[in-house]
């Protein structure tokens, strides 16, 4: 790590339909709707002042949707990074949460209660999720002394924190992040320090999406 403090900015993509609606996303393909590419907007605003060098986003639309607004209100260039790319959560990706919950019963009540523990049939668990972006995380700050800003999805930020803070499992129900909201974390070499969590008071809209 770098000696130099350094600011990372964890950012949630704007809204979606499907998180209007309580549909799972996992890895499945769904834009932003008019109100989250309004709130990318109210994110790069909000921003303008941070002194951000450059963004990563994960390969979805809505992420890279989001890094490219935010990364235009800011004047500045983003990449995409596959190691920020959502959970992958199988046959549950496109499914009504509640139809989840009728058709999943016991496995809906790891999900609520313990989703470490979780792995679906053809996707990943919370801990490989976490893993994957920790390990590019570090990657990134030991190659880079510049302030920075991730655009992915809430797993992802999650599992980000956790690895950051030291937050041993069950962590993943103790996060809460609002799309476009974001976080900043200061790595001064040593350790990271939360320096703020789920910034959304620039968000003119929102969605509560607590499953």
């Amino acid at each position: 790590m770098t000696a130099k403090k350094q600011r990372i900015y964890l950012i949630r993509h704007g809204e979606t339909e499907f998180n209007r609606l309580g549909i799972f996303r996992g890895r499945y393909e769904v834009e932003l709707n008019d109100n989250g590419r309004s709130q990318a907007g109210e994110t790069g605003t909000a921003l303008k002042d941070e002194d951000i060098s450059f963004i990563l986003s994960g390969p979805h639309g809505r992420t890279t949707e989001t890094a490219r607004i935010v990364a235009g209100e800011l004047g500045i260039d983003y990449r995409i990074d596959e190691a920020f790319n959502n959970i992958a959560l199988g046959k549950w990706q496109g499914l009504e949460k509640e139809k989840v919950k009728r058709e999943f019963p016991e496995m809906w009540k790891i999900w609520i209660s313990d989703a470490e523990q979780l792995k679906l049939p053809g996707g990943e668990s919370v801990e490989e999720v976490r893993q994957r972006a920790t390990k590019r995380l570090f990657e990134v700050v030991a190659e880079e002394d510049a302030n920075f800003a991730i655009v992915t999805h809430r797993s992802v930020i999650k599992g980000l924190a956790a690895s950051m803070l030291g937050v041993a499992a069950p962590y993943f129900w103790k996060f809460y992040i609002d799309n476009a909201a974001y976080s900043v974390f200061e790595n001064d070499g040593t350790r990271f320090v939360l320096l703020s969590w789920n910034n959304n008071t620039h968000l003119t809209r929102r969605v509560i999406e607590t499953f």
